[in-house]
């Protein structure tokens, strides 16, 4: 069940009957996901759509203390929908829909997009760290299913997942199972707004290759920039300022 988001034209409404999220995850070796989202929802009346708000940079808190960021770029973005798209803050803002025409009853959503994640942070081993539901939405979201592929072999053992507000650590609703190098599960129950669902998979050393740096222009200015007033310092130096040996 999704509720209606105040203040804004855009948005699912509560109701009785039943709404399905569901997310497909193809993970590739150089560490970035194929993602799929079949967002099936119910208005109770008129409305034009939906957003989709995508984060574009991420801050990882673990269990044993260590805590990582990230940015992220999204691509190839489709929409069953018309759309449009902005970046607002640190995330990708998506609003799907026509402004000129609303619509009630039932609306399935597909959004399909590939999130960098980047090369992976970690020394000792490398991690696939996701939120499948992020914490972005402000509402209710129920009927969760999600399927997960790996690019090759990995420990099920190191395998596991989190659901609630953010540092929650519960995973009592998730129900999954793995199956060669696919992942599948459900959630039992709704999110709340503002709360996510996690998954996290410790891999070995090496698993993601060929993964690159997600700098934004401007961080990357804030490196050149000096550097080439430092080499242009010099070769002025070198020209005006050496004096020759008496």
């Amino acid at each position: 069940v999704i509720e209606t988001r105040e203040g804004r034209d855009f948005v699912i409404d509560a109701s009785a009957h039943d709404d399905y999220y569901d997310v497909d995850i193809k993970v590739n070796e150089n560490n970035t996901l194929d993602i799929t989202e079949t967002i099936t929802a119910y208005f109770n009346i008129n409305k034009h759509g939906i957003f989709r708000t995508i984060p574009l940079r991420n801050e990882v808190k673990r269990l044993d203390g260590t805590t990582t960021k990230n940015r992220t770029k999204v691509s190839n973005l489709k929409v069953n929908e018309q759309y449009t798209k902005s970046r607002t803050g640190d995330s990708l803002e998506v609003k799907i829909g026509d402004p000129n025409y609303t619509l009630t009853g039932e609306k399935k959503y597909i959004i399909s997009y590939t999130y960098n994640m980047g090369k992976d942070p970690m020394k000792d081993y490398d991690e696939f760290y996701h939120d499948i539901i992020g914490s972005e939405w402000d509402t209710v979201i129920g009927n969760i299913t999600f399927k997960i592929t790996m690019p090759k072999e990995f420990n099920p053992a190191k395998l596991g997942f989190s659901s609630g507000a953010v540092g929650s650590t519960n995973n009592s609703k998730v129900e999954y199972s793995v199956n060669g190098n696919v992942i599948t599960g459900k959630y039992y129950g709704e999110l709340d707004a503002h709360e996510a669902l996690t998954v996290r998979l410790e891999l070995e050393e090496g698993y993601f290759v060929g993964a690159g740096f997600n700098n934004e222009p401007g961080m990357i200015a804030l490196f050149v920039i000096p550097l080439l007033c430092l080499i242009i310092a010099y070769l002025i130096w070198a020209k005006y300022g050496n004096d020759d040996e008496i």
